[in-house]
C-alpha cells in the first residue's frame, strides 16, 4: 500500500495527543515518517493511514493465514496467560478483542470462562465459528460491541492496538465494556524498549502500514488512564514487546 501524500495538518501523538514535529523524524520506512512524541516517546507514522487505506492493505494481508498454522501453540500460550490472571477478574465474562481465528477464546472456554471473541476480519471469524462454535464469535468492531451494552470482566487484546486507526476510541470502547473492577490484559510492540536498535527503522516490528503506532509504557499508561483504566503491572521482557495488566477504576 502506498501512503497518502502528507497533508498540512499537524500530526499528533496517538497516545497523549501532543503535537509531533516532522523535523524530528526517526527515519522513513515504506514511505512513512516515524515521528516520536516529545511528551511520552510513542512513535506514530506520518502520514497516518485512513480507514479505507487500511482495509485495502489487509485485504491482501497474509499474516492471518500464517497465524492459523500455529493453532496448538497459540492456544497453549493463551491458556497460560489467562489461567494466571483469571482469578483477579470480578466475574467469568471474557472478551478477546481482535480474536482472529479464535484460539484465545477456545483457551478461555476450556478454563470455564464465559468467553466471546470479536474481530473485524469476517473470514477469520467465520473460520473460528466453524471450528469452535458460532455462538462464541462475532465479526464487528470493539466500538460496535461497546455500543451494544455488553460487558466483560476480563478483556484480552494481544498485538492489536498497534494496528488500529483510532487508538483513543479503541480504548474508550474497552473501558465502556469493562465491568467495575474488570481487568485488561494487553500486549503490543514496545516503542521505547531498551533493546531497540539505534536506527528505529531497523527494528523488526517497524513495519508500516501494518504497525502504525509504537507505544511506550508512558504513552499506553497515559491513554489507558484517560479512559479510567489503571495499569497495575508491566511485565519484564527481554524482547521489545510490552505486556501489561490493568484494571477499570
Amino acid at each position: 500500500m502506498q501512503p497518502s501524500p502528507q497533508t498540512s495538518e499537524q500530526p499528533h501523538c496517538k497516545a497523549c495527543d501532543a503535537s509531533l514535529s516532522r523535523a524530528k523524524s526517526l527515519g522513513n520506512k515504506n514511505g512513512y515518517e516515524l515521528l516520536p512524541c516529545p511528551a511520552c516517546g510513542t512513535v506514530t507514522v506520518d502520514p497516518f493511514p485512513t480507514v479505507a487505506e487500511l482495509i485495502k492493505f489487509y485485504q491482501a494481508y497474509e499474516g492471518t493465514t500464517d497465524y492459523r498454522a500455529k493453532q496448538d501453540s497459540k492456544i497453549a500460550r493463551a491458556s497460560k496467560r489467562i489461567r494466571s490472571r483469571m482469578n483477579a477478574a470480578p466475574g467469568k465474562r471474557f472478551l478477546d478483542v481482535g480474536c482472529n481465528y479464535g484460539f484465545t477464546v477456545k483457551a478461555a472456554l476450556d478454563l470455564g470462562l464465559d468467553a466471546h471473541g470479536i474481530d473485524i476480519d469476517a473470514v477469520a471469524v467465520t473460520a473460528a465459528q466453524e471450528t469452535f462454535g458460532a455462538q462464541h464469535y462475532s465479526s464487528l468492531s470493539v466500538q460496535n460491541y461497546a455500543a451494544s451494552g455488553k460487558k466483560a470482566d476480563f478483556v484480552y487484546t494481544a498485538e492489536v492496538i498497534e494496528h488500529v486507526p483510532d487508538p483513543d476510541s479503541f480504548v474508550a470502547a474497552i473501558s465502556t465494556i469493562l465491568a467495575k473492577d474488570g481487568i485488561l490484559f494487553l500486549t503490543t510492540p514496545e516503542g521505547g524498549h531498551w533493546s531497540l536498535p539505534r536506527d528505529f527503522t531497523k527494528w523488526s516490528a517497524c513495519m508500516p502500514p501494518e504497525h502504525i503506532t509504537y507505544f511506550t509504557r508512558k504513552g499506553i499508561k497515559t491513554l489507558l488512564e484517560k479512559h479510567g483504566i489503571m495499569v497495575e503491572k508491566f511485565y519484564f521482557s527481554w524482547k521489545p514487546g510490552m505486556k501489561l495488566i490493568a484494571r477499570k477504576a
